[in-house]
């Protein structure tokens, strides 16, 4: 494990651009790119029941088995730095930080609306048989118990028409499967939103600023090779014409904005008192809200 190297961290909610983000490090020679490798995270805490670790979760033995594993996958990968990103990790800074001391986090937040409108479509879309047998595959056996009923529900329930959402997705804040049971869906996709940004960004307050930087979807999308300069110099990494070139030919801000055309006025007026406070503080501006054709999502 001495020879792991400063593992870069990806934080931000789902549907926030993490993915986008980390395809374009992979145009990086010596980074490994590990997409949401959620049970690493979860060993010896599975638990838990949501998705909020704190640094007294980090015994020695779990920073020891995590550790272990991100050896192990940077070995299999020829020496290259592991970049990581599971969406859960918006309400794990405390964990990680104590069990990577070392890392580097790029925070990514998206206008809450826009959010809210990719999220929902995913709640109530068909299964992904594929995920949902690897997602089971990837748990350890003697964690099947409590993955078990989430399985169930999303598989044999969704497949019956015995009900029409997963059981949940995304990052799982402390409250959420009581808040399922009394709010719209659409309130608790935006109060998923409104925690895992909250919850980031006062725990980044307690993290050394060297360690981490922040930047909105938004301006990413806007000026792509500003910001990735940003994140190379952040990380010890450095742009290549490779990836400059990638990043003029393949971002693009088609979807910023699309709750426009996503959300109907009802969804935009039960959504949005849950989301201002925070995107007035995050520097998004609510003042022209309405949208364009309100389709249905």
């Amino acid at each position: 494990m001495s020879d792991l190297k400063p593992p870069i961290i990806l934080v931000g909610n789902v549907r926030s651009g993490t993915t986008m983000t980390a395809l374009c490090f992979d145009e990086l020679e010596e980074i490994a790119i590990w997409r949401e490798p959620r049970t690493v995270w979860t060993m010896g805490n599975a638990e838990q029941g949501h998705d909020r670790f704190t640094a007294d979760l980090a015994t020695p033995k779990v920073v020891q088995r995590i550790r272990r594993t991100f050896s192990k996958h940077q070995a299999a990968h020829g020496g290259r730095r592991v970049m990581e990103k599971t969406p859960s990790n918006c309400l794990r800074v405390p964990f990680i930080t104590k069990v990577f001391p070392e890392a580097r986090f790029i925070h990514l937040v998206r206008d809450g609306r826009d959010n809210v409108s990719s999220c929902l479509r995913w709640w109530t879309m068909p299964i992904n048989r594929r995920r949902l047998w690897r997602r089971l595959k990837e748990t350890p056996v003697w964690e099947w118990p409590l993955f078990l009923p989430r399985f169930l529900h999303d598989r044999v329930g969704r497949s019956l028409g015995l009900t029409k959402t997963v059981r949940s997705w995304g990052v799982v804040y402390p409250g959420l499967y009581d808040d399922l049971k009394s709010m719209k869906l659409e309130e608790v996709v935006a109060t998923q939103w409104v925690r895992c940004v909250e919850i980031a960004k006062a725990d980044f307050a307690h993290v050394d600023p060297e360690k981490w930087i922040e930047c909105r979807y938004e301006d990413l999308v806007a000026r792509p090779v500003e910001h990735f300069e940003r994140f190379c110099a952040h990380t010890g990494l450095k742009m290549t014409d490779r990836l400059r070139e990638y990043l003029l030919t393949t971002i693009n801000q088609d979807a910023v904005e699309a709750w426009r055309t996503r959300l109907t006025a009802e969804q935009l007026a039960m959504i949005t008192p849950i989301l201002e406070p925070t995107m007035t503080r995050l520097g998004y501006r609510l003042d022209d809200s309405a949208p364009q054709t309100g389709k249905k999502v």
